[in-house]
């Protein structure tokens, strides 16, 4: 990333998320294995995106989340037809601040 290979980010986050999908299988609860939402959001990702962002399976082992990095000229559409096929709300834009991390001591 600091070196601006943003293509070579992003094919490895694919890489890493059909890793998981495909060995891992966590993609679903195993006690709920007809709830197919995280299945039908990588395909929608994989369909919408093509070959631009990324998209990968995050917090699985529970049906955990998807994430995504979409082109900003791509967020709204996508954003629209994720919630067209998973309800209002089920799509949440998150953006990263330019700096590293901070420890809050409480």
């Amino acid at each position: 990333l600091k070196a601006k290979n943003y293509d070579e980010f992003f094919r490895l986050i694919k890489e890493s998320g059909r890793s998981s999908y495909m060995y891992l299988q966590n993609i679903y609860a195993a006690s709920a294995p007809e709830q197919q939402a995280m299945s039908i959001t990588l395909a929608l990702c994989d369909e919408f995106l093509g070959n631009r962002g990324a998209y990968r399976v995050h917090g699985g082992g529970f049906a955990g989340t998807v994430q995504a990095f979409v082109p900003f000229d791509m967020l709204d559409a996508f954003k629209t037809k994720i919630e067209a096929v998973l309800g209002e709300g089920s799509c949440y834009v998150l953006s990263i601040r330019p700096v590293g991390g901070y420890e809050l001591k409480l």
